[in-house]
């Protein structure tokens, strides 16, 4: 059967493009070159928020891939027509409005971000442009802020971004109103991230800070200061894997990516976590629960790579396992 869209689900710029295109259109057709291109349908629907792309007043015929309410989308081939679709460029081009959820927002505060190394600027570059391909699978660049951030950090973003189009927000401070509901990600906070916090929170705000080079234990508390977030009772909040911090991933794309699969895609905060761990996080916290569980047969051991998305015959686990004395699965 069709899969039926909802809010719910994670595509919110698609599904709000369909909202604003019903009553103007019977469908739409997005061809399978625009979603090789930008990744996806929601990615697709981005860029028409972008005006990268347009919607046409032009018969496409394919498959109906998925229903916003009674709203058709069609892609590929099939015999089902639309009379709207996706192009860069059309004669009959339909105006739409589409109104994009306000949140979740995501803050990202680079107020100290002078004080990378280049190398740490660079991967905090990086970072933010991942942020922004993450962020673009279920929402729009709208729902991301750039605060602490002075012409200079613009003008390197920019230069990072290159012929990416962004429509990412820029700002000295944290507006007020963003803090009456929001929390900041710090790995030492003092509260334990839950599944409700993540599908409540209007405003997730995560600290600019890269340490691949130096390592810069406590900054996200001495920022949260620095930008008075106490004065607003904003809660520094942690992101545990079963309870531990060991194995969570640091990097800002993978916590943005790690809320957005528990509040759209329907993913507990310990799935989550696993799905972006790098091969480092779950070396790191294999290590830990081996020594600290200590496994005496070889089906404990597979059930903690398992867990873990690990192989037993990957050569990095094994020589872990042979250094601590444990038997191979």
């Amino acid at each position: 059967s069709t899969p039926q869209l909802s809010s719910r689900l994670r595509m919110q710029a698609l599904l709000s493009l369909s909202s604003a295109l019903r009553g103007m259109c019977s469908g739409l057709y997005i061809n399978g070159r625009l979603l090789n291109r930008y990744g996806g349908f929601n990615e697709v629907a981005v860029q028409v928020l972008l005006g990268r792309l347009r919607v046409c007043r032009r018969r496409g015929i394919g498959d109906v891939v998925a229903m916003v309410g009674d709203f058709p989308i069609l892609s590929g081939v099939g015999g089902h027509e639309a009379d709207c679709l996706i192009d860069h460029k059309c004669s009959d081009q339909v105006s739409c409005n589409a109104a994009m959820p306000e949140h979740p927002r995501f803050i990202i505060d680079v107020s100290l971000w002078r004080r990378h190394t280049k190398g740490e600027l660079s991967s905090l570059m990086v970072q933010l442009m991942q942020t922004i391909r993450e962020v673009r699978r279920y929402l729009w660049d709208g729902n991301i802020t750039i605060s602490g951030a002075d012409p200079e950090f613009i003008s390197l973003f920019k230069a990072t971004a290159g012929n990416m189009r962004t429509m990412v927000k820029f700002t000295g401070g944290i507006p007020v109103d963003y803090l009456k509901s929001a929390i900041m990600l710090d790995p030492y906070g003092e509260v334990e991230l839950t599944e409700t916090m993540v599908k409540t929170t209007e405003t997730f705000i995560i600290g600019g800070i890269s340490d691949s080079e130096v390592v810069r234990r406590g900054e996200t508390y001495e920022l949260y200061r620095l930008i008075k977030l106490g004065e607003y009772n904003v809660p520094r909040v942690r992101i545990t894997l079963r309870g531990v911090l060991t194995g969570v991933p640091e990097r800002i794309n993978k916590v943005v990516s790690i809320l957005l699969m528990i509040r759209f895609s329907g993913y507990g905060i310990n799935d989550a976590i696993i799905v972006n761990q790098s091969k480092a996080d779950k070396l790191v916290r294999l290590n830990r629960e081996l020594n600290l569980t200590k496994p005496t047969s070889p089906s404990d051991v597979y059930e903690l790579l398992t867990w873990l998305g690990l192989t037993p015959w990957d050569s990095k686990v094994q020589a872990l396992l042979r250094r601590i004395k444990l038997p191979s699965p």
